[in-house]
């Protein structure tokens, strides 16, 4: 393996942790997570944006017409729904019936599936570009390089002491739909 191959993972790596950096802005700017669950949160962003390609390279050749096909819809439904919910929730928001709580391992989970479907069909073109020791190498990669960015992410969010906890959702949740609508419009117009 080649310096210039490390340089490109280390770019696709950034590439694919971009959503969870963003995603890490809106927990932190919530204030909610503390640093044990911000690194499990982290955590579970690498690693479904690491082994999301992973899973893509290994089904890749089987499912290929069929997932790219509806993919982006995934994503976007759930970043659109997770999105939607804290919105509502920024809009009612009162400090005696908070109920959105991104700090819940289920909604890290989701947020975590969420981010990483455009890391799976990412993945459905390594297996056709790369063998499979480079593919291991990339999802090391992106695993490193997302745990790092969401925790940047997060720090930062959380030193932003003039966004209240309610104008953080609905800003955090406008984020989420932007995000899906993104995967929408990188879909069609790519």
């Amino acid at each position: 393996m080649t310096i210039g191959f490390f340089l490109e993972a280390l770019l696709i790596g950034l590439a694919l942790a971009m959503d969870c950096f963003t995603v890490g802005i809106t927990c932190g700017l919530q204030r909610t997570i503390k640093l044990p669950r911000a690194i499990l949160m982290a955590l579970c962003f690498g690693v479904f944006q690491g082994g999301m390609p992973l899973i893509g390279s290994l089904i890749g050749y089987v499912f290929k017409g069929s997932v790219i096909s509806f993919a982006h819809w995934i994503a976007f439904t759930l970043l659109f729904i997770i999105g939607l919910k804290m919105f509502m929730e920024g809009r009612s928001y009162s400090l005696k019936n908070h109920t959105f709580d991104v700090s819940s391992f289920k909604v890290i989970l989701l947020l975590s599936l969420a981010t990483s479907i455009d890391a799976f069909v990412t993945g459905i073109g390594f297996g056709m570009q790369y063998n499979d020791v480079q593919v291991a190498v990339l999802t090391l990669v992106i695993i490193a390089v997302t745990f790092v960015m969401t925790l940047i992410g997060w720090k930062s969010g959380e030193k932003l002491k003039f966004v209240k906890p309610p104008f953080a959702l609905i800003i955090g949740g406008l984020i989420l739909i932007g995000i899906g609508v993104k995967n929408l419009l990188a879909f069609y117009f790519s």
